[in-house]
Formats: C-alpha cells, sequence, structure tokens
C-alpha cells in the first residue's frame, strides 16, 4: 500500500471577523501557584449524547503535582436532581488523573432532554488560576432515531491522501425533535478508511500514521437549500503532531443542498482542518451522501459546440453535441444569435420549459446515458448562445439544471474569435484611489483595477512577488490553481469602466504580483500580470517593527503539540512613535487590525480592543461576534492575576529594554469559532490558544522562496500571511455590516434592451465529426501595459 499526503495549501477560512475594545487597565503579575494545581482539563466535552444502556458519565480531573494520595472537594449544581455525583474525587499516588464518575438511572431521563450540570473543585489551595476549576456540561438522552442505512461516497479526504474513490453503507439517524438534522456512524471508521487506502488497519495505523476513535458526524439539513457540517473532529487523527485531529466543516459559501434524499457540495465547498491550518475538500465535486431509501438519479447534462461544417452547396452549420445522463429522456433546446446575460438565459430555459420559446428545438426518446449530435444551419459569423433544459424520467423539464453556453461561430468567410481583451493595475491607494488613501495608506494596501471587453469571467490571484516567481509554476497555473473569480456584478464593472478595488493589510516595502485570467465570450482567454511594491514605513521609533513569530507548546493526553502563529506590528502613522496597529493577531484573519499603544518607560505594547475601522463599536473581547449568517469568532483575553476576568483584559506584549522587540505575552488568549444557531452560538472549536506562562514571541523572518512548490509555500503554518486570494475590501463580510469600501467602479449600464433573438433553423440529427482542435484557446502570458513602477 502506498499513499501521498498532500500539503496543506492555505488558512482556509470558515471565518473572518472583527473585534473590539477594552479598558486600559494596568498590567498586575500573575501570581504564585502552590499545592498540587488540580484542574478540569480543556478537553472536556461540553454536551454528552447518551443512549439507552449508559447509566454513568466520568468527567476526568488533572492536576500538576502527583506525589502523593488526594481527595479533593467537589461541589455540583444539578437542578434536576436525577443525578448521582460524588462530594470529591481522588488521586492514587504517583497519578495525575482522576475522574469523578456521575451516575443516573436512564429512565427517569427524558429523551431529548437538555439537563444542564456545573462543577466546582472546592480546594483553593489546590487549584490554580491556570487551570479550570469550574465546569459546565449538558447531558442529553440520546437524540437519535435510527433511519436506516445509507450510501457515503468521500471527497474529502483525498484532499490529504491520494486514496481510492470509496463508497460506503453507513447507519444514518434522525434528531428527534430538530427537523432535518441527521447523525452518520462512524462515516470516517474503518470500514471507510480500509478500503480508502487499501490495507488494513494495521497498516493504516503503522504505515500511514492515522489512528480513528468511533465518532458520529453530524449533518445540519434543516435548511434543505443550505446544508452544512459544523466543524467537527471526524474521528481521524494523524501521528503526525504538525498535524494531529483531522476536522471536517463546510467553509464560507460552500453550503450543499439536500434533493430528494441526497446531500451534495459545491467545489471546495468543504474544508479539512487540522493543526497545520486547513485544505480546501470536494475538489472533484465527488463528495455525497444518500439518506435511506433515497434514488439516485442522474439527469446530468452539457453542451458543447463542436465544429463548423461546410456542405456541397457551400451552406455553413454548427455541429453542436449533448451528453446527458442515464435518466434524462429528453432535451429542449434554443441558439440565439449572441451572447445573452444570465438573466435572459434564465428567462428563455423556463420558456423552453414551459414550451413557450420561439424556434424551440426537441431531442426526444432518449434511452440510457450517451450523447447527441445536431447540425444547424447558420450563415454569418458571430457569438451565439445555446440554451437547454433536459427533461426527468417523467418527462418534465428540470428548469433549475438548464445548461448554456456561447461560441463562436466562424461562417463562411472563416473569421477568427476576437481575442480577448483585458488590462490589470496594481498601484498605490495615493495614485489609484486617492479619495480612500488617508484609510489605506501606501505602506499596508494596495489599489487595482481590472478592465476589459466581452469578458464572460474573470478569474484574480494576489501574492508576494517572490512566493510567485519562486513557486515553480507559470501565472497561468497559479491564477487557475489558487485565483479566485470576481462575482457577477464585478465582471459587468470589468466590462464597462473598470472593477477597482483595494487589496488590504499587506506588509509594508514589498513587492506584490497580481495575476489576472480572463475569457472573453468568444471563448478566448489571456493572461496578464501587474507589480507594485507597497510603500516603506515612514517611521524612526525605537520599537521593532514588522513580523514576530508567537509560539505556544500545548501538552495533551496523546503529546505535546507547538501553536504558532505570525503577527504583524506597523505604525499608525508617520511621525507616530507610540501608537501602531497588530494585525494577524492569534489567527489570520485578513482585513483586521487592532489599535496599540508603545509604552517605552514600562517595556509593553498594549491592545486595547479597538478594531480599526471600527473604533465605535465597543468592547467584544470575551464575547462572539458574528462574521456571517451562520459564523462567529471570539477572542478571550484573560489576565492571570484577576479571577475576575471574562476574558475582555487588555492584551499586554512585553518589550525588551534593550533589544526593543517584543518578547513575551501577559495575558492567556484563546481564539474559537463556532456556528450561529438562533441567537446562540453551537460547536464551539478552539482554533489558538497561548498562555502568557511559557509563550515565546521572537522577530521572524520569512523563508527564501524558490525552495518548493507554491502549494507547499502556502501551507506555511510558521507563517500565516499568504491567503489566496488577498482579502479585498469588495468581499469582507464583517460582523454583519456592509462593505468599508464600495468599488469605485461605474455600472456597465442597462445591459440589452431588445427581446432575445432566437433562431428558426431545423437541425439536423447527425454522427459526432473529429474534434477541431483549432478552436481552443491559446493561453498567453502577457504583462500589463498597466505594470507600475516599484
Amino acid at each position: 500500500m502506498k499513499s501521498l499526503k498532500i500539503f496543506i495549501l492555505a488558512a482556509v477560512a470558515i471565518v473572518a471577523g472583527l473585534f473590539a475594545a477594552c479598558s486600559d487597565d494596568d498590567f498586575k503579575a500573575g501570581p504564585a501557584v502552590s499545592g498540587t494545581q488540580v484542574y478540569f482539563p480543556e478537553s472536556i466535552a461540553a454536551e454528552y449524547s447518551i443512549g439507552d444502556e449508559v447509566s454513568e458519565i466520568a468527567i476526568p480531573v488533572m492536576r500538576v503535582v502527583g506525589t502523593e494520595a488526594q481527595t479533593v472537594a467537589v461541589l455540583a449544581d444539578d437542578k434536576s436532581g436525577l443525578f448521582s455525583i460524588p462530594a470529591s474525587v481522588s488521586f492514587a499516588a504517583g497519578e495525575k488523573k482522576a475522574e469523578l464518575l456521575m451516575t443516573f438511572d436512564r429512565t427517569q431521563l427524558e429523551d431529548g432532554t437538555d439537563y444542564p450540570i456545573s462543577f466546582l473543585l472546592n480546594d483553593e489551595e489546590n487549584t490554580t488560576p491556570y487551570g479550570n476549576s469550574q465546569l459546565a456540561i449538558t447531558v442529553t438522552p440520546w437524540p437519535w432515531e435510527l433511519l436506516g442505512t445509507g450510501l457515503f461516497r468521500d471527497d474529502w479526504l483525498s484532499s490529504m491522501f491520494n486514496g481510492n474513490s470509496v463508497e460506503i453503507e453507513v447507519q444514518i439517524h434522525k434528531h428527534k425533535s430538530r427537523e432535518g438534522v441527521y447523525m452518520i456512524e462512524d462515516m470516517y471508521g474503518w470500514p471507510f478508511l480500509t478500503e480508502f487506502f487499501g490495507g488494513s488497519q494495521a497498516d493504516i495505523e503503522s504505515k500511514v500514521g492515522l489512528n480513528y476513535t468511533p465518532t458520529n458526524i453530524v449533518l445540519n439539513a434543516s435548511d434543505p437549500n443550505a446544508v452544512f457540517f459544523s466543524r467537527q473532529f471526524s474521528g481521524i487523527t494523524d501521528k503526525d503532531p504538525d498535524y494531529g485531529d483531522y476536522e471536517i466543516a463546510t467553509l464560507k459559501d460552500g453550503e450543499g443542498t439536500l434533493v430528494d434524499g441526497v446531500v451534495t457540495f459545491p467545489v471546495q465547498g468543504l474544508g479539512l482542518f487540522c493543526l497545520k491550518g486547513g485544505q480546501y475538500a470536494n475538489k472533484n465535486d465527488n463528495f455525497r451522501i444518500l439518506l435511506p431509501g433515497a434514488e439516485i438519479v442522474d439527469y446530468s447534462l452539457a453542451v458543447e459546440y463542436d465544429s463548423m461544417r461546410v456542405d456541397n452547396d457551400g451552406a455553413t452549420s454548427a455541429v453542436l453535441t449533448f451528453n446527458y445522463g442515464a435518466d434524462v429522456t429528453g432535451i429542449g433546446y434554443v441558439v440565439v444569435p449572441s451572447n445573452i446575460s444570465a438573466e435572459e438565459r434564465a428567462t428563455l430555459a423556463a420558456a423552453i420549459a414551459d414550451g413557450s420559446a420561439k424556434d424551440l428545438n426537441k431531442i426526444e426518446n432518449l434511452d440510457g446515458s450517451g450523447s447527441v449530435t445536431e447540425k444547424f444551419v447558420l450563415a454569418g459569423s458571430g457569438a451565439h448562445t445555446v440554451v437547454a433544459v433536459a427533461n426527468d424520467k417523467n418527462g418534465w423539464p428540470l428548469t433549475a439544471d438548464f445548461v448554456a453556453i456561447n461560441f463562436f461561430f466562424p461562417g463562411s468567410g472563416g473569421a477568427a474569435a476576437p481575442e480577448c481583451e483585458v488590462q490589470a493595475q496594481l498601484g498605490l491607494p495615493s495614485a489609484l484611489v486617492p479619495e480612500n488613501a488617508a484609510k489605506y495608506p501606501d505602506q499596508n494596501n494596495l489599489a487595482y483595477l481590472v478592465k476589459g471587453s466581452e469578458l464572460q469571467s474573470v478569474r484574480t490571484y494576489l501574492n508576494k512577488t517572490a512566493v510567485i516567481q519562486g513557486a515553480g509554476m507559470t501565472p497561468e497555473q497559479i491564477v487557475t490553481n489558487y485565483g479566485n473569480n470576481i462575482s457577477a456584478d464585478q465582471l459587468s464593472a470589468a466590462n464597462g469602466t473598470g472593477f477597482a478595488n483595494i487589496f488590504i493589510e499587506l506588509d509594508p516595502d514589498t513587492s506584490y504580483t497580481l495575476i489576472v485570467k480572463a475569457t472573453n465570450v468568444y471563448g478566448k482567454s489571456k493572461v496578464v500580470t501587474a507589480e507594485c511594491s507597497t510603500a516603506e514605513v515612514d517611521y524612526k521609533g525605537e520599537l521593532v517593527i514588522g513580523d514576530y513569530l508567537m509560539q505556544y507548546e500545548v501538552t495533551g493526553e496523546s503529546g505535546n503539540t507547538t501553536v504558532k502563529n505570525v503577527l504583524t506590528v506597523v505604525p499608525k502613522e508617520a511621525g507616530n512613535d507610540t501608537d501602531f496597529f497588530v494585525s494577524n493577531l492569534g489567527i489570520n484573519i485578513g482585513g483586521i487590525s487592532w489599535y496599540a499603544a508603545y509604552d517605552s518607560t514600562a517595556s509593553t505594547l498594549t491592545l486595547s480592543g479597538i478594531w480599526k475601522g471600527e473604533e465605535t463599536s465597543g468592547n467584544m473581547l470575551g464575547g462572539w461576534v458574528g462574521i456571517s449568517a451562520t459564523e462567529a469568532v471570539a477572542f478571550s483575553s484573560k489576565n492571570p492575576a484577576n479571577d475576575q476576568s471574562q476574558g475582555n483584559d487588555p492584551i499586554v506584549f512585553r518589550v525588551d529594554p534593550l533589544t526593543k522587540q517584543l518578547t513575551a505575552l501577559n495575558v492567556d488568549l484563546q481564539v474559537q469559532v463556532g456556528t450561529i444557531n438562533g441567537n446562540s452560538v453551537t460547536s464551539p472549536q478552539l482554533v489558538a490558544i497561548f498562555k502568557s506562562d511559557g509563550t515565546t514571541i521572537a522577530p521572524y523572518t520569512e523563508p527564501e522562496a524558490g525552495t518548493s512548490a507554491l502549494s507547499a509555500k502556502m501551507q506555511s503554518v510558521g507563517h500565516n500571511v499568504v491567503k489566496v486570494p488577498y482579502r479585498s475590501v469588495s468581499d469582507m463580510r464583517l460582523a454583519g455590516r456592509r462593505n468599508l469600501l464600495k468599488s469605485n467602479a461605474v455600472s456597465a449600464g442597462e445591459g440589452l434592451t431588445c427581446p432575445v433573438r432566437t433562431l428558426s433553423v431545423k437541425p439536423e440529427r447527425c454522427e459526432p465529426s473529429p474534434k477541431t482542435f483549432g478552436r481552443v484557446a491559446t493561453f498567453k502570458l502577457v504583462d500589463s501595459s498597466a505594470r507600475l513602477a516599484k
């Protein structure tokens, strides 16, 4: 058996958000600790779903000093009175772990009812301010009802390993009280893993280095048009301590659908997360779950322009090829002698479905998957659009799944399709968008402009020039593999006066390259690049600015793991030596900068909690902040000396009096992400932790580029600055607020004002002709004429 672990690409975001503000109290040193330092570990589950056979739950309790036998008093709050909880927990001599065994009569508990219970380790001499002396859990009698056996097909673990294509049977349960919520038993258990890797459990554990813990995965399909996995443990743990537990999650804007008992997700709609970062999953669009009783149907439909044919009399015809799925019984289509908008295509598809479309052509009596070609007489050259609708097995049109393509027809004169026209500019905000330069200074922001004509799609990618030059890939390969498509509104602007925006929170005095790949309505593509450097920082102060590597070693039951983060310190403005901005704090979330004040006398850099651009929002440290319709994030900052801390204490960095460099963190910092469910947040996940005792901070130097492929560079754990692409102002979704900056581009206009004209030419069924490879677009790498000097 041979497998290949695939490099993590980047910090794939399921969240991006903002945080704000707290008081600027003086920092006090943490108290000295004594006694055995008993605490509840961070890894304790907050929720327990219990089956009919369960009658006890063991709560782990840890201590730092484990020499002598010890009994610690425990206070419990159980409002139901149905749980028997010991008044103490006992450690054996030489042991650092004990269990608080809680028992109950399962028959007395009501299914689906939540039973909250809280605990307190009541021994001030032996607890510690650096560990949890309190714990709150919820016990819920088994809320699941078995539906039956379904099918699961993977395209998630395949984003990390090259393995076999696998579809296995799984037991699927439905929630007793929450409609549309399902649980899949051991979705990634040994039956799956042994088929995926083609080897035994022993082989997988020893050669691949994976362990599996029996784990059920919850799927939320309460909205069948927005199905999602909240971020949760898959059951798979990598023995490589740099990777650790593998977690599955639905990414932002990656929600799936539940149609006729079949759950699917869009390409790259899922994410695989581990200590290394995140990886896009479902890259091959194969991930699928079939609920019990679901029927698989194949209504796939694709159409392509095949070639032009010239008859003996000189008449020219376009050959269209339709590829259809096994359950398609017919196809209706219309050809339009122009490139029409997305709205017009949808309107035409609806007319095809109800039979009212002018010049409607039909292909009937299809049986089984296959392809069929149609020869369609066309006289003139130019752009054309074909819109097609498949019929289901009952003969009903599938309007929502219509397909539409545009193609260029050369005609009798042999005209060539027009080449793609696109320009890209990348420059300093003061030069390209001077009206926004004050808010987005040249030192860490770059403006860009994309402009062309008759563009059908535009894909962009921005990264440091050194990274791109050392990637071992062409600009076309980079933007194809890692770029993002601009939206329909942005595309409309690009086809008009141009689409302009700003990439924010970049590194000062650094060269960046923008790669743009555009395709026009005739199928011709072009790649252009533009390069510009952010401005140098006009700073003569003593505090050392730039990137800092912050590290903390977490000790867990499975071993030690080093959590890393690269934060960036830049001056607030020229000539100001005391006020700064700190970005990428704790976790890389593009577009967030915290206000920070340097005190040379106290040798501290203090973050007041105020976020740039949200100065009036107030203190949101210690609480959840919604950053989309389904996602939330929370920063918790605790001063170890403050027993009453609510997680909103000022964030203080110590500065070395001699070197003037950040060296330590004076607070305990945690970052969590979660899923919004009504007015609450569920499935919280700890994604970063840095404690004052043990966190090290030192200036960071980025590794030289050119030593590996781009995919390897983008997974850099030590430095989370790389984004795909860098976040621009237009795509920021922060705490439900509107974008910080509207596009400067002007709308492309009202669009077509005349009705769509269709072609009333009777098509002729014909045999497929050889592919005309001369139609394939030639991709050229062209430097933008708008390249700006450094």
